[in-house]
């Protein structure tokens, strides 16, 4: 999953359309066509085609903002001269970069109204640019991979159909891609499809898209030296025609460096993708600061690390990216624990384990289903494949007995790579946990030792205890009303001994009460009433207490505690829940209004 989620922005980037090919044939010069093009503009608001053009130059240049300003504006001129065409690709351009910032729902809203507008108007090279967007959004916001494909593969058929080599050639990129995704080096030769169509037809843009797909696959295969061969390309390529989001592309020449084993030249890369964030991709920006940190613990430069990787886990968490943030945990425990901060080392691999399960048991979900999937992959290849011998042979016979002869392989082949995968699935929950439960014992000991130096611990839990029921009920009452009515918990050196000092018992007594009564740690019981008071202030439109203050004032020690707990217990950021809340007060109002 770590080299997975690397190359998801390197997939997002691909995005191409009919538009565009249109417009960019013998332009030299993008940007002076945006120029003029927005002259035209302002002369003529109201002329569609021209916001047409604008907006495609726009979303494959990578300027999502701008992207989206002018197709709104296409959208809503279309819809009043009722022209379905220029709908159509206004819902193409802005589902595409409303996916590109993070806007999910409004973003497959425009996806499905364009498909349901390409099919109606049987427009297979649109319709081909609509299943590229949704082979995209399957990747990137809903991380299924073999949907994805499938998207791509409709889309191959579509721009077959419309004879649009060009789209053609970048829906086989996308497909490169996704393979990466799968860790699967068979991607490679539509990569390099995609390079060689770019360099025949001097065009840019594929041999952007070809060279990068090929060089993080052959970063993948380990060939390091092709690799950074095909990476300085992109680099070249992407500086001469002013794309955006350098900074990816900048990490991975640093990545590769890096295995190279040239540390100092791979931080200097490493710097300079930091320089390009302004116009770059949120996972983009959280790689580069992953793999800088990386760089910086091999140098033992635990601090510095550390820094990068909490920056990195904002920016994520702020653009609620969640492509890195599993692996910054991992790294910002690994960092802490070299540099003997075992506390938060605890905590953010507690963290880092929770996402870690999440992602597995989706892993799992996915294994199980992968021969039917596989299959359906498969048929969308042979009928690529086999088109060409269907228009030279059309032999009925021919192709039901090679279908049948693939089917049977699938299901032999696929019967037996599931169990394989299934057990070895079940090998690795076991070590996994296995692994977690050691890891967290030694890290609770270490933090004991270095904050209470106890002479032994105890043989046992709660061994020897004489705590009976009627004083364990009457303790947790008192325990309530500290919490519920004196908010002991909003102070942040709130411990276990602290508290069992107020409530006139130890902490063996509370600890059993704790776990006896509501089934939780010290830790998350505190908590919990702390996000409840988090959520009864945040659910108050007018109340504008600064996110950092808030978590100060219900004891938590760190932004990045708060907002862990919040996502936990209520499934979005504190941030987030804050916008939907005032969201919710401004409809009221405006319906109130009329």
């Amino acid at each position: 999953m770590k080299n997975a989620a690397i190359f998801l922005f390197i997939v997002m980037c691909s995005i191409v359309l009919e538009a565009y090919s249109q417009v960019s044939q013998g332009v030299s010069n993008p940007n002076k066509t945006i120029k003029e093009l927005k002259i035209k503009l302002s002369k003529d608001k109201l002329n569609c085609e021209t916001l047409k053009e604008l907006s495609s130059l726009l979303i494959n240049q990578g300027n999502y903002d701008q992207t989206i300003f002018y197709a709104r504006k296409l959208d809503s001129i279309s819809r009043i001269k009722k022209e379905d065409k220029y709908q159509l690709y206004a819902g193409i351009y802005l589902g595409q970069a409303l996916m590109m910032n993070g806007v999910k729902e409004e973003s497959r809203y425009y996806m499905d109204k364009s498909l349901e507008l390409a099919t109606g108007l049987a427009n297979d090279s649109a319709l081909a640019s609509v299943y590229n967007g949704l082979g995209l959004y399957a990747a990137n916001i809903e991380m299924d991979y073999y949907r994805s494909i499938n998207y791509f593969f409709q889309g191959i058929q579509a721009a077959k159909k419309s004879a649009n080599e060009r789209l053609y050639s970048i829906l086989l990129c996308n497909i490169s891609g996704i393979y990466y995704l799968k860790k699967d080096s068979e991607g490679l030769k539509y990569a390099l499809e995609c390079y060689e169509l770019g360099h025949k037809k001097r065009d840019s843009y594929l041999m952007f898209c070809g060279s990068t797909n090929a060089a993080y696959l052959y970063f993948l295969m380990k060939d390091y030296e092709k690799s950074l061969k095909y990476i300085k390309e992109a680099e070249v390529v992407a500086g001469k025609n002013n794309f955006y989001d350098k900074t990816g592309a900048y990490t991975l020449h640093g990545n590769i460096l890096m295995e190279l084993g040239d540390d100092k030249a791979a931080i200097e890369m490493f710097t300079k993708a930091l320089q390009y964030t302004e116009d770059a991709q949120t996972s983009s920006i959280a790689y580069a600061h992953l793999s800088f940190a990386k760089a910086l613990i091999r140098k033992s430069q635990y601090h510095e690390a550390v820094q990068l990787l909490q920056q990195g886990l904002d920016i994520s968490i702020q653009n609620k990216n969640a492509i890195h943030i599993s692996e910054q945990y991992e790294y910002l425990s690994k960092a802490c624990e070299l540099q003997h901060d075992y506390k938060n080392a605890l905590e953010y691999y507690k963290s880092y384990h929770h996402l870690s399960d999440s992602i597995f048991n989706q892993d799992k979900e996915r294994t199980i289903n992968e021969l039917r999937i596989k299959y359906d992959t498969e048929k969308h290849e042979n009928e690529v494949k086999q088109s060409a011998l269907v228009l030279l042979q059309k032999e009925k016979k021919l192709q039901l007995l090679f279908f049948a002869f693939i089917l049977i392989i699938l299901i032999l082949g696929g019967t037996y790579a599931l169990y394989y995968k299934k057990h070895k699935l079940y090998l690795q929950i076991v070590k996994r946990n296995q692994e977690a439960v050691k890891r967290e014992a030694l890290l609770n000991r270490q933090i004991d030792e270095l904050m209470h130096n106890p002479g032994k611990a105890p043989a046992g839990k709660y061994s020897g205890s004489s705590l009976s029921d009627e004083k364990g009920t009457k303790l947790y009452q008192e325990l309530e009303n500290l919490m519920r009515n004196e908010h002991v918990y909003r102070q942040n050196d709130l411990t276990t001994e602290r508290l069992a000092d107020m409530l006139h018992t130890n902490r063996t007594y509370l600890s059993q009460v704790i776990n006896k009564y509501v089934n939780l740690t010290f830790t998350y019981y505190i908590n919990t009433f702390r996000i409840e008071e988090a959520v009864r202030i945040l659910s108050d439109p007018d109340n504008d207490i600064p996110l950092k203050a808030l978590s100060i004032d219900l004891g938590f020690n760190s932004m990045a505690t708060f907002y862990t707990a919040f996502q936990a217990s209520m499934g979005m950021s504190p941030s987030l829940y804050r916008r939907k809340v005032q969201l919710l007060k401004k409809n009221k109002s405006y319906k109130n209004l009329n």
